[in-house]
């Protein structure tokens, strides 16, 4: 009897612990189409970190060290530093491809080179932001979960289309709240993204984010979509936030994506 009772302890502590041991992670994969393409990509998120990963690179996010992680796969180059560090870099490196940009287009008429401008979404006035999000009404299952659609616009007109799953959400591994606000600041340092990025940290955005997981985005400004296509749960390994063995460092982002890293790489 005792070791019956003892088998059936175990048992019930074995199954009371399976999720933790089994599922200490989201494996999440998404596509990307839009006027450069489509495109594939995986994000694994465990622990307060995630790591997005395409054939030829990887991102490491890590906000309980405060550290990012950038590998160039072909090259076996890294570099590495602080979210801050990162973020200002790349902002370093927008603002001066903007300004070369500025300068190869002063010959050019005003209108020409407003147009070109437009174009490749570039602003050198500070975005106008008034956001407001409209619930739709509409459901569709996507990626197996339920999803909600929501309309954004920006000074009232449209800007993006939201599904939401409200059953996917990632509070016990992540901070979605850390999410949209790192993603959201580094959009702000791509190209014609400091509108995107504004918007992304507004606080009806953040709000809307807290309630789920976006499963679909539809942008209207350059008419890129964003799907997820499958969510796994899964034990992510710790390895595989790490620094990677053998790789060369490179002191800086500017030495890193002159290796030939793939500039567009980051979480929408």
């Amino acid at each position: 009897m005792k070791k019956c009772l003892t088998r059936v302890a175990a048992a019930l502590v074995f199954a009371m612990l399976m999720p933790s041991l089994v599922f200490a992670g989201y494996e999440i994969t998404q596509s990307q189409t839009g006027m450069h393409g489509a495109s594939k990509s995986k994000m694994f998120i465990s622990k307060n970190k995630y790591v997005v990963t395409q054939p030829e690179s990887k991102m490491i996010v890590n906000f309980t060290t405060d550290r990012v992680i950038l590998t160039n796969e072909n090259q076996k180059t890294y570099w590495e530093g602080t979210t801050g560090e990162y973020i200002k870099s790349m902002q370093d490196m927008h603002d001066a491809s903007i300004k070369r940009m500025q300068d190869m287009l002063k010959k050019l008429p005003e209108s020409q080179r407003q147009e070109i401008m437009a174009i490749h979404g570039i602003n050198t006035e500070e975005p106008k932001i008034n956001v407001s999000i409209k619930k739709t009404g509409k459901t569709e299952k996507i990626a197996g979960y339920k999803a909600e659609q929501y309309i954004v616009n920006n000074n009232g007109q449209p800007y993006e289309e939201l599904w939401i799953a409200k059953g996917l959400n990632f509070a016990g591994e992540i901070s979605p709240q850390k999410l949209q606000t790192f993603s959201a600041s580094l959009k702000k340092t791509t190209m014609g993204g400091q509108t995107q990025g504004e918007i992304g940290l507004s606080k009806a955005y953040i709000n809307l984010f807290k309630q789920g997981y976006p499963v679909k985005q539809v942008f209207e400004n350059n008419m890129m979509t964003v799907a997820v296509e499958s969510v796994k749960r899964e034990n992510i390994p710790d390895s595989m936030f790490e620094t990677p063995k053998g790789y060369i460092r490179v002191k800086s982002i500017q030495d890193f994506f002159m290796s030939g890293q793939n500039m567009n790489m980051q979480m929408h």
